[in-house]
């Protein structure tokens, strides 16, 4: 690594820049039509320090509202990107704990 990129990655953001760059980050994951696994997002809500209680809720909740018409049929760029709203969330909140934990310095 540089000396440029070493610089470059001990860059510190307020708190609220970190958050807006990691919803954008999301935004652009999820408009490239990028889909996870069930798995994947598990491990991933794991990794964020989200229970599997919560997850499991959610994703329940997720499956209550998804019309099953809509998960036969070849999805439209809006209706994809409708069903990777939950891998959206995950990712931003993975991202969120990884930039806290980066921020925050150890004892």
């Amino acid at each position: 690594m540089t000396e440029r990129n070493q610089a470059r990655d001990a860059e510190r953001l307020p708190e609220a820049a970190a958050r807006r760059l990691l919803e954008r980050a999301s935004e652009l994951e999820a408009a490239r039509g990028a889909e996870l696994s069930v798995a994947q997002l598990r491990e991933a809500a794991r990794e964020a320090g989200i229970t599997p209680g919560a997850f499991e809720q959610a994703l329940a909740e997720y499956r209550e509202t998804a019309s099953p018409s809509i998960a036969a049929a070849t999805p439209a760029p809006r209706r994809r990107l409708a069903r990777l709203w939950p891998a959206a969330l995950v990712l931003a909140a993975v991202l969120s704990v990884l930039v806290i934990r980066m921020l925050v310095p150890v004892p």
